[in-house]
């Protein structure tokens, strides 16, 4: 068996003194009958079911709470599980190349713009792996989880719109797969006991087509990982280009010229719900220092993890079973003022 929220295990410390105050409340409540009737008294009077009654209360209301706190921490049926010493950080930069990342609102546009953020955030962490993840409507992985800098940099020079045929922006697939980067099925591939931090750094304008933000931050969050939220552009609508070179602007389907805005609060509202932060690159500040300074203070701090191979979760059966035995405790008293 292992935890998924094992920094909750102190928790189980609190039925020391629940122990204590419970059996003392049991003794008292004996000697106040007691002093108030008389010992031969209290035995007529008082039938010995009773005190057995209130015993079996405060027995069941110390397991139902003992079964809950349990439950906090995350029970697991674990095979292969093993402690994982997490230090450094393991990085999913997710770069919006949407045809709107052409837009050149900053300089070279807003692609070029996010490009050199990754790069030298990338640069700027110490230790760790990288991985690379291009999405517009659909997601791709350019560079898988690496400890290769130069390898890493010249995947991201080749980041393009062209390199996906589905044009949009939809954040909820993306962020389903660099979830799995982070944290794949299996853990084949882990060379030794140590991994990073489990950090995702998106770089985008915030146009979103697909809508339900709040479901596609959500998995991040219940597993445990950092998200650094980087908007790159300008507020005043601006064209898009329609290539690399020329004076051309994208179109639709009537000739009208299509423009795009830079959308912040998209962005601020998925760095909330994930509980992450947001950060706003713009042409004359850059955002890199600050970001992986951040990064290095997560990374810095090592900790202790359990990982395993298959895991069933086990905290609902616990949770009922605690629940289950405060319902009898309840239904204990209503007996045990009948018997009285």
């Amino acid at each position: 068996m292992c935890f998924a929220w094992p920094e909750n295990i102190g928790y189980l410390l609190l039925l020391m003194p629940l122990a204590l105050i419970l059996g003392y409340g049991l003794m008292r409540l004996r000697q106040a009958r007691e002093a108030v009737v008389g010992h031969l008294v209290a035995e007529g009077m008082i039938r010995g079911v009773s005190m057995r009654v209130v015993a079996v209360k405060k027995v069941l209301l110390f397991c139902g709470i003992a079964l809950l706190l349990f439950a906090m921490a995350g029970p697991r049926f674990c095979s292969g599980g093993r402690p994982v010493l997490r230090k450094g950080a393991d990085i999913v930069f997710m770069l919006d190349v949407s045809r709107s990342m052409r837009a050149r609102d900053v300089l070279p546009d807003r692609l070029g713009q996010a490009k050199q953020e990754i790069s030298t955030i990338s640069r700027m962490v110490a230790g760790g792996r990288r991985a690379l993840l291009l999405f517009a409507a659909s997601p791709l992985v350019q560079c898988p989880l690496t400890t290769d800098q130069e390898a890493f940099d010249a995947l991201l020079g080749m980041a393009s719109p062209d390199l996906i045929e589905e044009q949009g922006t939809s954040f909820r697939a993306a962020f389903q797969l660099a979830g799995n980067l982070l944290e794949p099925q299996s853990g084949h591939g882990v060379a030794s006991g140590v991994k990073g931090e489990k950090i995702v750094v998106l770089l985008s304008d915030g146009e979103d087509h697909a809508g339900e933000l709040r479901e596609a931050v959500q998995p991040l969050k219940e597993a445990g990982i950092h998200l650094f939220v980087i908007g790159v552009g300008m507020h005043q609508p601006v064209v898009i280009p329609a290539g690399e070179v020329g004076e051309q602007v994208k179109r639709d389907e009537n000739g009208k010229v299509v423009m795009t805005s830079f959308r912040p609060e998209t962005l601020q509202m998925l760095a909330g719900d994930a509980g992450g932060l947001y950060f706003r690159s713009r042409a004359d500040q850059t955002v890199y220092g600050e970001v992986s300074d951040r990064i290095n203070r997560i990374a810095a701090a090592s900790r202790w993890v359990m990982e395993s191979g298959d895991r069933e979760p086990l905290y609902r059966y616990f949770l009922a079973a605690g629940i289950l035995f405060l319902l009898v405790e309840f239904f204990t008293w209503s007996a045990g003022k009948r018997l009285r």
